[in-house]
């Protein structure tokens, strides 16, 4: 494969430097791997079919589901826009203790659930927001929206105090949809809780929950599935290959969440 070498610092890369595929070993295989992987099937599925090892074929799974995390900046909301909080299960799902007084001391330390930032539209985009803690705040809102929703879009809320107060600045049309007042004409939030119970339902039943430092990308999976790969195993195989591609970060991504540590 051809080096070539920058200009500026005089470091040599490739075409593939810091793609899902760098450093990659058998990256003849990696296009069947996705065919198995847009297919639904499971880690063991895809290393017995593809002809690689259990610990490899989740290693595959997380490059390619690293490279779908900047896709979110491709998500855009117009119209009548719902948003709601989902929390879900706190998992460290596949960490090994040294001992059974470190297992109880993690499980008495460890937060119980994690909020993640569900907004849709009537049009059908959706995206979901990891915040990385146990409620969803005014600012990580706020952050969300940002740079996503038009100014005369309508924000549905629930009545939850972070959501009643993101500010008029941010988000000049606002309605708040509580227990006494489900509905005013269009305006609702049922649309984006059945989203966040369909979600719910595919991340449990499907991979029996995921490790809370992952799931962000298991969310872009989710997306993806929504907006791109609706169509057959053929087409979807290539078009998750042309997502997964254009992702240059993809690699170091993956990296830095294999390298996140467990603190308690």
């Amino acid at each position: 494969m051809q080096n070539y070498r920058c200009k500026h610092c005089g470091r040599q890369f490739r075409i593939t430097t810091g793609t899902f595929v760098y450093r990659l070993q058998k990256s003849q295989l990696m296009l069947e791997y996705i065919r198995c992987m847009v297919a639904g099937k499971s880690l063991r599925a895809c290393a017995r079919e593809v002809g690689i090892s259990l610990p490899t074929s989740f290693t595959w799974r997380h490059k390619i589901l690293a490279a779908l995390k900047n896709f979110d900046k491709n998500v855009n909301f117009f119209g009548i826009v719902e948003i709601d909080e989902l929390l879900m299960d706190y998992s460290e799902k596949g960490r090994q203790y040294s001992s059974v007084k470190e297992m109880k001391q993690a499980m008495r330390k460890k937060p119980k659930k994690v909020a993640v930032i569900v907004a849709t539209d009537r049009s059908g985009n959706i995206l979901f927001r990891n915040t990385e803690s146990n409620r969803a705040k005014q600012e990580d809102i706020e952050k969300f929206l940002k740079g996503r929703i038009t100014e005369d879009a309508v924000l549905c809320t629930g009545t939850k105090y972070a959501f009643r107060h993101i500010r008029k600045s941010k988000v000049k049309h606002k309605e708040i949809v509580g227990a006494k007042r489900k509905k005013r004409g269009v305006y609702s939030t049922a649309i984006v809780k059945a989203k966040s119970e369909e979600f719910t339902k595919w991340i449990y039943s499907k991979f029996r929950g995921v490790a809370t430092k992952y799931l962000q990308n298991y969310i872009m999976w989710y997306v993806a599935i929504g907006k791109y790969l609706s169509e057959g195993i053929i087409n979807n195989t290539g078009r998750m290959l042309n997502l997964a591609s254009s992702d240059r970060f993809a690699w170091y991504e993956y990296f830095r969440l294999s390298k996140i540590s467990y603190t308690v």
